[in-house]
């Protein structure tokens, strides 16, 4: 019996993170279009009418990678919440936390790279806002580690 229910709560922690995928994949509809609804313009190529949205650089590769992990965890917490430990539940809303919190402070830092003109390539975009997301988990991890400790 428990190897079942072990099977069906690795199952679910599949559908969580795939249902997390399909957030992300919405939240990348939802971004584009926006931005062709309202940041875009209409160009007259060879007699055809073309809409065209603005290019931001390192924010439009920001705003289409950055919130991956949030998404794939946030899904795996609404749908497996119920069925976990504290722990597990607890490394899930730091995780949720530290990837927004990170999304947030490394979309700061591309948009006032794209106001000065600073060109940032796209693998040192993405692996430097990862690499802020790691370094905010593992100081709110390590922060919960610590206050734990200190209750016991």
């Amino acid at each position: 019996m428990k190897e079942t229910t072990s099977i069906l709560n690795k199952a679910l922690d599949v559908i969580g993170i795939l249902f997390g995928l399909i957030l992300f994949y919405s939240w990348i509809i939802f971004i584009y279009s926006v931005k062709m609804s309202f940041f875009s313009e209409t160009k007259v190529v060879d007699g055809s009418e073309i809409t065209i949205a603005q290019d931001w650089g390192q924010i439009d590769q920001w705003l289409g990678a950055g919130l991956i992990l949030f998404f794939l965890m946030f899904g795996h917490y609404l749908l497996c919440s119920k069925n976990m430990s504290r722990i597990e539940k607890n490394s899930d809303i730091i995780g949720i936390k530290s990837s927004l919190i990170g999304f947030i402070l490394w979309l700061f830092i591309t948009i006032i790279t794209f106001l000065f003109n600073i060109t940032i390539p796209y693998s040192l975009n993405i692996g430097g806002g990862y690499i802020i997301l790691i370094f905010i988990y593992l100081l709110m991890r390590k922060n919960l580690y610590a206050t734990s400790d200190f209750e016991q």
